[in-house]
């Protein structure tokens, strides 16, 4: 079979010694992400430069200016919750294929998906298993503030903020935000997926990077997601409100006949009424 390079930055020694070595966990992520064979395979093949043949281990620190430097993600808290979330072999540093699968959730991941993952995220930050509290959208936000002016006091407007957030995302109002009212919030505007910092890359940045490994065009899962899920509601909507109006239009028919029911039998006791009279 005729040699085809992955990698053209390559050697061509080291670009078939490492289409061997990384050919069937490549076979296996192609099933399990959202990339083809060939993008694992050259993922696996930049893990490998950025490492240096593993000489120098993907850790924190080297993972944190890679998201900083390639996707554009500088909020050093999150992505640090992201590194320790997504090494599951070793605390210590990111293998190839966990740096594979972390790619694929950022840049290709469905709307569904990152709801759970950004939310985890989010109270990792906080270090809260279940809810994110009213306290913790304030420590957030004034982190957040304190980063933009460091200078201006931003107090009054971080209370604001987090008045705002709890008004919008907080639906069951027990001051405290679950991921079922992050859920609800993010499909009726998914400007709330990341309203407590950045976590994912920006779209130009995810264009960026993708060309370094793949051909195919970019298509934004996230708001293709959330285009569905509004349509969905339109749907749904439009189903109550049909179903809604059929009932009102049923209950008027009932009363109606109700009402005809009754004027009937008084005109039957009427005219009874009168035979008897006759009768006497």
């Amino acid at each position: 079979m005729p040699y085809t390079p992955i990698n053209k930055c390559l050697s061509a020694t080291v670009d078939i010694r490492l289409q061997h070595r990384y050919s069937n966990v490549g076979t296996e992520l192609s099933r399990t992400t959202h990339f083809n064979k060939i993008e694992v395979l050259r993922l696996l093949q930049m893990h490998y430069v950025l490492t240096k043949d593993n000489t120098i281990p993907m850790d924190k620190l080297n993972f944190i200016q890679f998201m900083d430097v390639f996707l554009g993600v500088s909020n050093v808290d999150a992505v640090d919750k992201i590194y320790l979330l997504c090494s599951e072999t070793n605390k210590e540093y990111m293998t190839g294929p966990e740096f594979v699968k972390v790619l694929s959730m950022l840049l290709k991941g469905t709307l569904p998906y990152l709801i759970n993952f950004c939310f985890e995220v989010y109270t990792e930050m906080i270090r809260s298993p279940k809810y994110i509290k009213k306290e913790d959208v304030l420590l957030m936000a004034k982190r957040n503030s304190m980063k933009m002016c460091k200078l201006v006091d931003m107090e009054e407007y971080d209370q604001s903020f987090v008045d705002f957030v709890m008004t919008e995302v907080d639906k069951d109002r027990d001051n405290r935000i679950s991921l079922e009212d992050y859920r609800k919030a993010v499909h009726e505007n998914v400007a709330w997926l990341q309203f407590l910092g950045q976590i994912l890359p920006d779209c130009s940045k995810k264009k960026t990077f993708m060309r370094l490994f793949t051909d195919r065009p970019y298509v934004n899962n996230i708001e293709t997601t959330a285009a569905s899920i509004t349509r969905n509601n339109r749907d749904s909507i439009a189903k109550m409100t049909m179903l809604k109006s059929t009932i009102s239009q049923f209950e008027n028919i009932s009363s109606s006949t109700s009402l005809s029911s009754n004027s009937t039998c008084l005109v039957v006791n009427h005219d009874m009424s009168l035979g008897a009279k006759k009768n006497e």
